[in-house]
């Protein structure tokens, strides 16, 4: 008898299951994933359309606490601290919300992530991370989609971009790296018979390209190319920190070399690359 029942209650089931109707959603969901320096952030939020509105001042008022999509609360999610607009913040996930205004947005940080109604006064001044203010930036070209993407990116920061019908909002996320390069390399250099030379290679070009400490830079580049002489690409990186300290002429006699080694080799693609560098020295 029991058995009987469960197999009713199963044919029901299927019978249901197979009478839902799936339809699209309204405001669809995405995720971002976004490596920043040594680490990512995650962006979660959903998609509502313009569909012939105005958006803001209507759709979405000014002065009021937008959730900054549709649906459950946007979310960042940090796997280690950060600076969002000078404002420290843990690591952790947090809601994203704005106050949208005509001439200033106001961001805000929130700790609560649970929210999928905000009406009333649930976003909570004392459960903030923070909250920060921005200019509004007008758009000429009209986005019908609420999009919101990392741009700016650099070695140590991008900017978190909002854009809708004709108004764009961003803000800059910061993150420590340049310390974390350096505590690497402290800890490797304990044993030195084990650092390669493409590691002093990447430290050296970090260091080049976010012209930090050009003579550790230049140290690191020498250790390289102790380990592999005649490195056509260590060459070329040499001359290049000859040429940001200001030594020309050795930027020149080091791209020079490189450039023979890259012939020798018949490196057709560092062939190139040295023999324009070198015409941009010799201009310049």
């Amino acid at each position: 008898m029991k058995y009987t029942i469960l197999l009713i209650a199963l044919s029901c089931l299927l019978r249901l299951d197979a009478q839902n109707l799936r339809t699209p959603t309204l405001s669809p969901a995405s995720e971002i994933k976004q490596e920043v320096g040594l680490t990512e952030i995650t962006l979660s939020y959903a998609r509502p359309s313009a569909k012939g509105r105005t958006v803001f001042g209507d759709l979405v008022p000014y002065g009021e606490i937008w959730r900054t999509g549709a649906n459950a609360s946007t979310k960042l999610t940090f796997e280690e601290a950060v600076k969002i607009a000078g404002n420290d913040l843990p690591a952790g996930t947090y809601a994203l919300y704005t106050i949208p205004g005509e001439k200033e947005w106001t961001i805000i940080i929130h700790k609560k992530t649970d929210m999928r109604s905000i009406a009333g006064d649930r976003v909570k001044p004392e459960n903030d991370a923070f909250r920060f203010t921005v200019a509004p930036i007008h758009n000429p070209i009209t986005v019908e989609t609420f999009t919101m993407q990392f741009t700016d990116i650099t070695t140590n920061s991008c900017h978190l971009q909002l854009a809708w019908e004709n108004t764009l909002v961003k803000f800059p996320i910061e993150l420590e790296v340049n310390a974390k390069i350096k505590a690497q390399m402290a800890e490797l250099l304990q044993q030195p018979e084990q650092v390669s030379d493409q590691i002093y290679f990447r430290a050296a070009e970090y260091n080049l390209h976010n012209n930090i400490d050009l003579d550790q830079a230049m140290e690191w580049i020498d250790a390289a190319l102790a380990k592999s002489e005649q490195n056509y690409r260590y060459g070329l990186l040499k001359s290049k920190i000859y040429a940001a300290q200001g030594q020309r002429e050795m930027a020149i006699r080091t791209v020079k070399e490189a450039h023979e080694w890259a012939t020798a080799a018949k490196n057709a693609n560092y062939i190139e690359q040295t023999k324009v560098y070198l015409a941009s020295l010799e201009k310049d």
